[in-house]
């Protein structure tokens, strides 16, 4: 009997045409082509970052993701969900909202002011994960694996891990974490961690700093490193202390792929291997 299709739940900071700094957004476009082709279930998000043209791509409001009550910061305040399909493709992406987070300069997504806690990656890319979990709540809709997409997406599994979001939408869910890029980028504060009930590290990374990727690759089921221009991603980050033994650990759910072109096959080539992965889990 054969199997029904998983449902997967992509999560980014970018897509291709909506927001691209790096190849991260290609992918983002590609790979969710090729899920929806092969009759995935598949939802997708993202930021809505203000520099999105509303009318250009046809952002509509979605009725049960308008005005969700989300827990941030120890407050609830409300966060809104948009929709529109990414042009010429069958793929329909989800654009979360807020007023302050996402207005960003569309060649730097990723503005770091440590002197305005609404301008910091700490600060909106917490909220974006607590957003699109509690989401689920809202589309009353239960991934069976939610990808993670690189450094931005690491407090993901650390919020399933702690248990800061509720909902029974998460039980069992399993996580493929994609890595593009490295970046010192996802070291947050300890301090500011904890505020947000995140607590359980090695502490080994945490005397001021955390770094969400190392800690979330142990909560991860499989670990992707995509390298592009030939780059080798992983031993990268093997170099790095920080990592080394982590990825040492891991070594047995960790894969590295290279992209050597951006034409349709090389895709499609790419997401066999992002399948073979999710059929592991």
């Amino acid at each position: 009997m054969k199997a029904m299709p998983k449902r997967v739940y992509f999560l980014t900071t970018e897509i291709v045409p909506f927001a691209e700094t790096y190849p991260l957004a290609t992918f983002a476009k590609q790979i969710p082509m090729v899920l929806i082709e092969r009759k995935y279930d598949l939802r997708v998000m993202m930021p809505k970052y203000q520099f999105i043209s509303e009318r250009r791509y046809i952002l509509r409001e979605v009725i049960r993701l308008r005005e969700m009550d989300i827990t941030f910061h120890n407050k609830v305040i409300k966060g809104s969900v948009k929709s529109a399909f990414i042009p010429n493709t069958k793929v329909q992406v989800y654009f979360l909202e807020h007023e302050n987070y996402f207005q960003l300069p569309a060649d730097n997504l990723y503005l770091n002011d440590p002197l305005n806690p609404e301008l910091t990656n700490f600060s909106r890319l917490t909220y974006f994960a607590g957003a699109a979990l509690t989401t689920l709540n809202y589309l009353r809709w239960k991934p069976e694996i939610i990808i993670c997409n690189d450094w931005q997406m690491s407090l993901i599994p650390l919020f399933i891990n702690a248990g800061v979001i509720q909902s029974d939408y998460l039980e069992g869910v399993k996580i493929l974490q994609i890595i593009h890029s490295y970046s010192e980028q996802a070291q947050y504060p300890y301090a500011e961690l904890k505020k947000i009930g995140l607590t359980d590290f090695d502490t080994t990374l945490s005397d001021t700093k955390v770094d969400a990727l190392a800690a979330s690759l142990p909560l991860c089921h499989q670990i992707l490193f995509v390298n592009y221009n030939n780059n080798n991603l992983l031993q990268t980050y093997a170099q790095n202390q920080r990592f080394s033994a982590i990825l040492r650990q891991e070594k047995e759910k960790i894969a590295s792929y290279n992209l050597t072109g951006r034409e349709a096959e090389d895709w499609q080539k790419l997401a066999n291997e992002i399948i073979n992965l999710l059929d592991k889990m």
